[in-house]
């Protein structure tokens, strides 16, 4: 793993003249244990995350039921939730083949949209596009960059997304806008949620193990905006603490840490979650660092949450 991770740094430093340094210094304010209805919903969109991984749900037809092997998304098919469409899989022909699905949940009244991660080793997709930042244009949001292979994942997402989200909004005005993912696809989440809270959705996002996406100007935007931001990390993850400050990148606020457990434990309580605040607060994942590595961590979020794919690799 040592290996590996040297050459991805070899990678970031390649990258580095292409993206404008902007120094930050973190603060961080941290409190310990959140309330039991937040820790349900983490453990709820940990599921349905989940089920994103789970090959059958990323060709639903519509109205068809979001189902995955036996006890990965409980809840998820205890609710019901229902296809409106999915997107990705092994015959997609896209660059990026970011998959997920649209969904309805008629018992929590939501409209889902949720994103897997990478089907390939984190490091061999992110060196595909290197670590460049392009400009992310959408109103409001001034000198904002955003990583070039997060922005080509969602551009590629965008319209059926957008377009089922539209639909459904219609048809059920009275429903909540979630949108989650893990790992890549809780870097491509942040940017679809930004996207439709731009358009008048009050949509949150729940991401799990997100590398960061932006620079300081995107992570301050999207802490900014009206619905709620829940970016969970679990021990020393080292997808989070990748695309590095040093380079320009900065993480959304707040973080919710999962901690005093093991790369490997899935069973938690809401006190053993953390919250840093602070635009790039380094007082929870941040503070492990990179080694050793533990990519068993990436893996575990209050669940094996890649369980239909297999662990990611490296």
């Amino acid at each position: 793993m040592k290996l590996l991770i040297l050459g991805a740094s070899g990678v970031l430093l390649s990258s580095v003249a292409a993206i404008p340094f902007v120094a930050e210094r973190s603060t961080t304010n941290t409190t310990v244990g959140i309330k039991e209805s937040l820790f349900n919903n983490f453990k709820l969109f940990a599921n349905v995350t989940a089920a994103a991984y789970c090959p059958p749900n990323e060709n639903a037809t519509a109205g068809s039921l979001i189902t995955c092997p036996e006890g990965v998304c409980p809840q998820v098919e205890a609710d019901g939730v229902t296809s409106i469409v999915g997107f990705g899989g092994s015959n997609d022909t896209t660059t990026t083949n970011i998959k997920g699905f649209v969904a309805l949940n008629p018992v929590r009244s939501q409209i889902i949209v949720s994103f897997a991660g990478s089907g390939n080793t984190i490091r061999n997709w992110l060196a595909d596009f290197s670590f460049v930042q392009v400009a992310y244009t959408i109103t409001g949001c001034r000198a904002c960059t955003v990583h070039s292979g997060f922005a080509k994942g969602w551009a590629e997402r965008r319209t059926v997304i957008l377009n089922a989200v539209t639909a459904a909004l219609a048809a059920h005005p009275d429903y909540k806008v979630v949108v989650t993912g893990h790992s890549i696809g809780g870097a491509v989440g942040t940017l679809a949620a930004a996207e439709l809270r731009s358009m008048g959705v009050d949509a949150d996002v729940y991401s799990y193990g997100s590398p960061r996406v932006g620079n300081a100007a995107f992570a301050s935007f999207v802490a900014t905006q009206k619905g709620g931001n829940y970016r969970m990390t679990h021990e020393n993850d080292p997808v989070p603490q990748i695309l590095p400050t040093w380079i320009g990148y900065q993480h959304t606020s707040p973080e919710y840490w999962l901690t005093n457990g093991t790369t490997t434990t899935d069973v938690y309580e809401k006190e053993n979650v953390v919250v840093c605040e602070g635009l790039g607060s380094e007082g929870c994942n941040a503070g492990t660092g990179l080694i050793p590595i533990a990519g068993d961590a990436h893996n575990h979020y209050l669940g094996v949450i890649t369980a239909c794919q297999g662990p990611v690799a490296w």
